[in-house]
């Protein structure tokens, strides 16, 4: 069975591998610049033209493959793809006859749009912080209700771009233009101070008859940006409350496929909903390595085959060295942290970016030499 997996990343290597391993053939459309492109378990690679940030150009790509070979499902790696394969999704299965591993567009936006996720939240009770949409006229409407500090947050970004703290009115005034400017809409949120401590992403998959049939949970103690941001060191654990609260969430949407929640939780134990990242996040690999296959089961239930539950192992500890290299130039906790970053070994611990060590190394080298990918990730 043809599987095509679109846009790359660690991601993609750790998705093709829970493939293969599962039996199918792995396609892979890809920029020639991907770690993606060096996986061992991709059988076929479709190299693009350019970049894939321009939807039009990757539709006309993915439709010469899709006309010269024939694929059961195709799942999107990243929150552009994501985006532009939900748009299109139903044309796509029409006329290719396969499915397409991403929901509907009009449910798809209402995870993907921080805004109108918050806006949900808001409107059932599901624990999240303050938030309000953001515009010129309603400045200080919003920071009333939300309060200082807060953060500016893109609605519509990734990896912690344009997320900026404002810590009076004044500051927002000065700021909140130059991230509409390059971000678009945004909204303020109350910032969460939980001191450093760790936070989490959730990931579950919700299937046709409402089921939970599997989820993972990462405690994120290590990130990028060091106020918030990426995963660089965590471990597998589990809680069932936060898997109540995400399963609800998914319910209220009618969400049906793999979902990554981003929570929270604050200095007096609560949690909060953050954000959901509706596509499979680099940390997949964490599910990996702890017992669950989930690109099997997207794969089994989007076509609707029985998918039994995998045996979930916590504890299983994931490193993604490239990233935590930047978190060791850039922590007052470097030689302080728990467990060592000096612990390169152990049973439990398992590597992100495995089969391309060097080229996260040099990658995460290069991000630190870019003004712009520094300027992007430190908004606070």
């Amino acid at each position: 069975m043809n599987i095509l997996i679109i846009d790359g990343g660690l991601q993609a290597l750790s998705v093709a591998r829970s493939l293969k391993k599962a039996g199918y053939y792995v396609c892979a459309m890809l920029q020639k610049n991907d770690v993606a492109v060096r996986s061992n378990f991709i059988d076929d690679i479709y190299i693009t033209f350019g970049t894939l940030d321009k939807a039009e150009d990757c539709i006309r790509f993915l439709y010469r493959i899709l006309d010269n070979k024939e694929f059961a499902v195709i799942i999107p790696l990243s929150d552009r793809t994501s985006d532009w394969l939900s748009l299109y999704k139903k044309y796509i299965e029409k006329t290719y006859h396969l499915k397409c591993a991403i929901p509907d567009y009009c449910v798809f936006q209402k995870a993907n749009d921080k805004w109108l996720l918050m806006e949900l939240c808001e409107n059932n009770n599901i624990p999240h912080p303050k938030t309000r949409i953001l515009t010129y006229d309603t400045l200080f409407e919003t920071a009333s209700f939300v309060g200082f500090p807060a953060l500016i947050k893109p609605n519509l970004s990734v990896g912690a771009r344009g997320i900026t703290l404002v810590n009076d009115f004044n500051d927002l005034c000065n700021k909140y233009g130059l991230i509409y400017n390059q971000y678009g809409e945004c909204t303020l949120q109350e910032y969460i101070q939980n001191d450093g401590s760790p936070y989490y992403n959730v990931m579950l998959y919700r299937n046709k008859q409402g089921e939970i049939i599997n989820s993972v949970i990462i405690e994120i103690i290590r990130y990028f940006p060091v106020k918030g941001g990426s995963s660089s060191f965590c471990k597998t654990i589990e809680s069932k409350k936060l898997v109540d609260i995400c399963a609800r969430t998914l319910s209220i949407l009618n969400w049906i496929g793999f979902a990554d929640f981003d929570i929270l939780k604050t200095i007096d134990g609560d949690y909060k909903i953050i954000e959901i990242n509706p596509r499979v996040p680099a940390s997949i690999r964490a599910a990996e390595i702890s017992g669950v296959n989930f690109p099997d089961i997207i794969v089994k239930d989007i076509l609707n085959k029985v998918s039994d539950k995998y045996l979930y192992i916590p504890n299983k500890q994931l490193r993604y060295l490239g990233l935590d290299f930047i978190w060791f130039l850039s922590s007052s906790k470097r030689f302080s942290c728990n467990p060592s970053w000096f612990r390169f070994f152990g049973e439990d611990l398992y590597y992100q970016e495995k089969g391309a060590m060097l080229f996260s190394l040099l990658s995460g080298f290069c991000k630190i030499c870019s003004p712009s990918f520094l300027k992007s990730k430190l908004g606070f």
